[in-house]
């Protein structure tokens, strides 16, 4: 089963687009591709950055969401940094969900459906050097993330845009052992 992003019961209810009054609001969690167009839009400024972040966490309209009380608006700030900044383990383990003993096996906080098949997990292969060169000669740091993501999990480029930023977060980590342990870290218990 899915994890499930909470719901934020509201201090003061707002009246949504359509007239109702909205007393609560069913989070959503970030997705990869959608952040980054978020990110894109709202440019350098942090303020900017969490209100189209909150946006997207929300699913509120930009008037529905200039209604929201300070203290409500901080509260979904909070969830949104944390699904901008914590890897998958945290939500599993906040919502008491079995985490994997092989961190090579990546549980995914949502399932994600690629080529008619759907994933509830993932399984990370340690890159080969060829790999790693050809990721090198990419341009950005995005494009060499990107890179080795794909070739670490076996999935299309395409596909990581449906990966929710907490799986992606979860993911780079262990690639980022891949790329700067050496081997004795991977023959010790506690790398495993």
């Amino acid at each position: 089963m899915p994890w499930t992003p909470p719901k934020h019961e509201l201090l003061s209810p707002i009246t949504g687009d359509d007239g109702s009054e909205i007393k609560q609001i069913q989070l959503k969690p970030l997705y990869y591709a959608a952040q980054k167009e978020a990110l894109a839009r709202a440019g350098d400024d942090e303020d900017d950055q969490f209100f189209e972040l909150a946006l997207l966490a929300t699913g509120l309209s930009v008037k529905e969401i200039d209604q929201l009380k300070r203290p409500d608006y901080v509260s979904i700030a909070h969830y949104v940094h944390e699904m901008s900044t914590l890897a998958t383990s945290h939500f599993l383990e906040q919502s008491s969900e079995d985490k994997s003993a092989d961190p090579d096996e990546v549980t995914l906080l949502q399932p994600l459906t690629t080529a008619g098949r759907t994933l509830t997990a993932l399984t990370l292969e340690m890159p080969v050097l060829r790999a790693t060169k050809a990721m090198k000669k990419l341009k950005t740091p995005k494009e060499r993330a990107e890179f080795i993501t794909a070739h670490c999990t076996g999935l299309m480029l395409p596909d990581l845009d449906h990966l929710t930023v907490p799986d992606w977060t979860q993911l780079q980590v262990r690639i980022d052992d891949f790329l700067n342990q050496p081997a004795a870290y991977f023959r010790n218990a506690t790398s495993k």
